[in-house]
């Protein structure tokens, strides 16, 4: 299981970062951005909310809170969001992470996904395989080679040419309609009920129970946990007594658009890891690309407690409390989400689709209190 969720998420991240191209690319940012004409080379674009209906001759590498792609890309589709929706063509492969992710269009050769809910539309053909890890997917249209990784749901519809090799937490549906025309190999809790007229290879099931998913929970990374933790509260005692209002900006900024929030943060996380590689191209910016990577890890920390801090604003309302009498409150309901956000990674099968999520909303609180931060300085004019 651990194995399938790496490929997906190693895959994903190394082809949309130390993938670029040394030579220019075309890049737009926006925060609504609509882009009818076609586009003749790669196109880069981050943006909060972002409508693709022109044609791509080239490669396609899009971040944005909700993404729509209308036209066809002739090259490879690399796209994160909170939704995606891909409506269009795919010449070569997809490599796709989000919240809710459609495919509708044809894909040339592999589809990488991994989201809380993946659909694959009847009117889609994938020619290559299908690598996922999902909470729900469903398959209505046809993929040509295997599919392959791990959903708490699958519902099968369409067709399948290869293998079906899956790890299923709840439901492995497989309607009448459905063909498989290899084998199906899939562990679960419990056997399910899948029509053998449906497959015309194998059935092997594979039975596994929580106390396996257990053991892999050591004592060592309890420890780390453990550690890592307290280390956060004391960060988070800091932020409490010197910095109060920028901790109630980022809880109210997130819980009055969370989907805006994680579009930051998958910006922040693509445009960072893409210009530190860039930097690093030339010797005389390798240490700016140093300090850029080492600015996305602390960002990478500090995402947990504002995780905590947007969770925290639903126990106290911020509004209605004087800092005279904040801050303990502020302080013990922060420590309290803080220690769920670390044991959400330890639920099995989808505490680490959770977990990136989160941690990408976080990124995306912390980038717009400093946003919220620049501008004060900005009409104050001391920048």
């Amino acid at each position: 299981m651990k194995k399938i969720i790496s490929i997906v998420a190693i895959a994903f991240f190394c082809a949309t970062t130390f993938a670029v191209p040394a030579f220019a690319v075309e890049f737009k940012s926006s925060e609504n951005l609509v882009v009818d004409n076609d586009i003749n080379d790669d196109f880069y674009v981050a943006a909060g909310r972002a409508e693709l209906n022109g044609n791509i001759y080239g490669d396609l590498l899009i971040a944005g809170g909700e993404v729509t792609i209308n036209g066809d890309v002739m090259g490879d589709l690399m796209v994160a969001g909170g939704r995606v929706s891909v409506k269009g063509n795919v010449g070569d492969d997809i490599r796709m992470l989000g919240g809710q992710v459609a495919i509708y269009g044809n894909v040339g050769d592999d589809v990488l996904v991994a989201g809380g809910q993946v659909d694959i539309a009847k009117t889609s053909v994938i020619k290559g395989s299908l690598v996922m890890g999902a909470g729900y997917l469903t398959i209505d249209g046809e993929v040509q080679e295997d599919v392959r990784g791990a959903s708490g749901m699958l519902i099968l519809n369409g067709k399948i040419n290869g293998d079906l090799i899956v790890t299923i937490q709840e439901t492995l549906s497989v309607s009448e309609s459905a063909l498989i025309m290899g084998d199906v190999k899939y562990s679960s809790l419990i056997d399910m009920n899948i029509p053998t007229d449906s497959v015309k290879g194998m059935i092997h099931f594979n039975k596994f129970d929580n106390e396996e998913a257990l053991k892999e929970v050591t004592n060592a990374y309890l420890s780390f946990r453990i550690a890592s933790y307290l280390s956060a509260l004391l960060i988070v005692l800091l932020l409490v007594w010197l910095t109060p209002n920028a901790l109630i900006s980022a809880s109210l900024n997130t819980k009055k658009d969370v989907l805006k929030t994680f579009g930051f943060g998958v910006v922040t996380v693509i445009a960072g890891f893409i210009g530190a590689i860039l930097l690093m191209i030339t010797v005389i910016g390798i240490p700016l690309g140093l300090m850029l990577f080492g600015g996305l890890l602390i960002g990478g920390y500090l995402a947990k407690i504002f995780v905590a801090v947007w969770v925290a604003g639903y126990v106290i309302d911020f509004k209605k409390k004087t800092l005279k009498h904040l801050r303990l409150k502020m302080f013990g309901a922060i420590a309290v989400a803080m220690l769920v956000y670390y044991f959400i990674a330890l639920v099995p099968y989808i505490g680490w689709l959770i977990d990136i999520i989160l941690f990408l909303i976080g990124i995306g609180s912390l980038m717009l209190v400093k946003k919220d931060f620049l501008s004060f300085l900005k009409t104050k004019k001391m920048l």
